[in-house]
This record gives C-alpha cells, sequence and structure tokens, in this order.
C-alpha cells in the first residue's frame, strides 16, 4: 500500500476527459499503430506456422502437441510464470537446464537418446533438437516419402511427444526414472494400434510396423479401396 501510495503521489492529473494512450509513447491510441508496431517486431507478410492435426493419433495427443508448441503445458518454467514462484525449475530427469516444454520434449537427453532411436526407425535423418516444437513437426512433415508414409511419420511424431510427457510426469510425481528402450517400444505400440484402428491400413500387421515397412502394406490396402469402390459403382 506504502509502494501504492508514492507512485500515486509522482503523477499528476490534468483537466480533460481520459484518452487511451500507449505505454511508452506519447500518442493516442489507433488500430494502424498497433500494426505500425507490429510490424516493427514480426515480419507480417510471412506465412504463419499452421499446425497440421492428424486423425490417426488420439485428439488428447494432438491438443497437447498443439498446447506444447506454445509452452502451454505445465512445465517447471511455465508454472514459474504463471506465478509459483518457490517451484525449482530445473529438469528432473538430467538436471541440466530449467524445464521448459522444449527442454523436456527435445533437449533433455533422455528426449535426444529418444528421438535419436525414433527417427533411426523410420529410416529419417535425425531431427534437430535444438530447434523448436515447430521446427521438428516441419521438418519431419516434408521428409521425401510417399503421402501415408509421412503421415505414418507424422503420427509417430505427435505420439513420441505425448509419451515423453508422461514418462516426465512418471518421474515427477512418482519417482520413476523411464528407460529410453521401454518408451521406444510404447511408442512403437500405441502409434501401431493408432494406425491399425484409425486409418484404411487396417490389414497393417504388427512386425511391418516394427520394421517400419510400410510401402507393400500400405499399396495393398489403397488397391483394395479401389477395387471395393469400383465393384460397388457397378
Amino acid at each position: 500500500m506504502e509502494n501504492l501510495k508514492g507512485c500515486l503521489q509522482t503523477q499528476a492529473t490534468v483537466q480533460g476527459s481520459d484518452v487511451w494512450y500507449w505505454k511508452n509513447e506519447q500518442q493516442e491510441f489507433s488500430v494502424k499503430d498497433v500494426k505500425t508496431t507490429l510490424g516493427q517486431q514480426l515480419d507480417l507478410n510471412s506465412a504463419a506456422y499452421v499446425f497440421s492435426w492428424n486423425n490417426w493419433v488420439t485428439g488428447k495427443c494432438t491438443m497437447f502437441v498443439w498446447r506444447a508448441i506454445e509452452e502451454k503445458i505445465a512445465s517447471a518454467v511455465a508454472l514459474r510464470n504463471r506465478g509459483i514462484n518457490s517451484l525449482d525449475t530445473v529438469c528432473k530427469t538430467c538436471g541440466a537446464a530449467e524445464e521448459s516444454a522444449a527442454h523436456i520434449l527435445l533437449r533433455c537427453n533422455f528426449a535426444e537418446r529418444t528421438w535419436e532411436l525414433v527417427t533411426n526407425w523410420l529410416k529419417i535423418p535425425m531431427v534437430n533438437v535444438e530447434g523448436s516444437l515447430t521446427d521438428l513437426l516441419v521438418e519431419t512433415s516434408e521428409v521425401q516419402r510417399s503421402k501415408g508414409v509421412r503421415k505414418a511419420i507424422y503420427a509417430v511424431i505427435i505420439q513420441t511427444i505425448w509419451i515423453l510427457w508422461k514418462t516426465r510426469n512418471e518421474k515427477v510425481f512418482k519417482g520413476r526414472q523411464g528407460k529410453v528402450q521401454t518408451v521406444i517400444e510404447e511408442i512403437k505400440e500405441a502409434s501401431y494400434l493408432g494406425v491399425k484402428l484409425r486409418s484404411k491400413h487396417g490389414s497393417l500387421t504388427r512386425q511391418e510396423w516394427w520394421d517400419f515397412n510400410l510401402m507393400a502394406g500400405f499399396v495393398l490396402d489403397v488397391m483394395t479401396v479401389f477395387f471395393n469402390e469400383s465393384f460397388s459403382c457397378h
């Protein structure tokens, strides 16, 4: 209260009606000035990133990734920024950095080892763990593969992010230290069930998925659908 009184005593009042002013600019508020100010900080002509949803994974997983991109998940850093000042923000898994969403899901040594094994399994280049989650999603959605295989890879990426978060929670709330190999097996199984149940590739075998050998099965499913539709039309 004393601080508030001190601030108020330094303010001089003037006669007249109230007017909105910029915090750091002595000029009256206008939408044009908003755009001008933003244009000095952002490239308004650049295309905004559009998050691609994938119906081969659950909506819960996809929603989580969408929130993680914006650092809206309950990481230690995010909770501190919301006013929980007594919280220890050091990563509980590696202890090497503050626990932001990007750290948990990309840069932590546990996450990095997971991504190395996932990309080896998917037969794609190792992702840039020093980038952002947006970079990761864009990079993996543009790999040189067929449309169906790209969608399968994207589904695995979303599933991986979700399972890394679950593993982190097991450590924080239950004291259970996850093992990378166990996490990889969980990623393979969960993503396999998602693709098998939610896509038209119901004939995909577990062994094909474990080997990530999808082309033969995907082509067969497409041909089957084509012939079934053709037969129905006649």
